[in-house]
């Protein structure tokens, strides 16, 4: 008895020494986790410009087939149909890569260090937990590069799933090796956007082919000879790109689709969690829920692609 008694005084002593009122489910996942967090940042730093040669790599292979194995295809349509190919191939790759650069090289923007502790005092501004600095709002610490971000979207493979606003979420997109914030969000989405219906358009244009070679039946496929070695690479290069961009094109399309959404409603993915929990919190004391950044969908899509001020 005098044991168990002991062990009950011990227990009730653990628990009063590590009590706190915050402590959450989420809080305690975060911090179990925060090492496997601090790794993929550290990695994060390294495997950047090795997705942003993977991006270039993949993209010249689908141009350099479509050139070589659909293009002369498509000339074989009548002329207004292979005149409209053309045209819409060639947009679309001129999106594609001009956003795809400008979110790469554009800089997200950082908010200067504010040392007014009034603006603290009145609630208007937080600290960030992460550097101990003032904390804006709309602005979100990243762990990658140690620095505060202005409306950031936060897109990373890796990102944390906590859905708390304290949780310092990754905020760099390993394929654009860069933050997406203020200033490079619309090249972000734009590129999305033209990346999907770009992949999108190989992956019609190129079904009829894919169909032929899949369904091909023969020898000669999978044993040629030196004179057909021309099919066979056509073959393989047909099925390669129509897999890759059928791929590319659902999974980009969940993601454009999600940050359309994001933005019409003006919110960014960390603020999407932030607000769903407030929302969560005002809905038991029976008052709904405002996002004071939402101006409506139009001028919401206007403020991100700058069409304000008579634009």
């Amino acid at each position: 008895m005098m044991g168990i008694e002991r062990l009950r005084v011990f227990l009730f002593t653990l628990r009063s020494l590590t009590f706190n009122t915050s402590t959450s489910l989420a809080v305690v996942l975060d911090t179990i986790f925060e090492p496997v967090f601090s790794l993929v940042d550290h990695l994060a730093r390294i495997i950047g410009p090795a997705f942003v040669l993977m991006v270039i790599c993949l993209t010249t292979s689908v141009v350099v087939i479509y050139y070589a194995f659909l293009l002369p295809v498509i000339l074989e349509y009548s002329t207004p149909w292979s005149v409209f190919h053309l045209v819409t191939a060639h947009w679309l790759l001129i999106n594609i890569v001009f956003h795809y650069f400008k979110a790469v090289l554009t800089s997200p923007g950082e908010v200067p260090k504010h040392s007014n502790l009034e603006d603290v005092n009145s609630g208007r501004f937080h600290i960030c937990k992460k550097c101990i600095q003032i904390k804006p709002p709309r602005t979100h610490h990243c762990s990658v590069c140690k620095s505060f971000k202005n409306e950031v979207s936060s897109n990373n493979v890796n990102l944390s799933l906590t859905a708390t606003g304290g949780t310092a979420h990754q905020i760099v997109t390993s394929w654009i090796n860069n933050c997406v914030g203020h200033f490079n969000h619309k090249y972000f989405i734009s590129f999305c956007t033209f990346m999907f219906l770009g992949t999108l358009y190989v992956t019609v244009s190129s079904r009829n082919l894919f169909i032929k070679h899949l369904m091909h039946d023969g020898l000669n496929v999978y044993f040629p000879s030196s004179g057909d070695s021309h099919l066979q690479l056509e073959r393989r290069c047909i099925l390669f790109v129509f897999m890759l961009c059928s791929a590319v094109s659902f999974a980009l399309g969940i993601l454009t689709a999600w940050h359309c959404r994001l933005i019409s409603y003006g919110e960014t993915s960390i603020e999407w969690y932030i607000n769903v929990e407030d929302a969560k919190k005002l809905r038991k004391q029976g008052l709904v829920f405002k996002n004071p950044y939402n101006f409506g969908v139009l001028s919401n899509w206007r403020m991100l692609l700058g069409l304000v001020d008579g634009r």
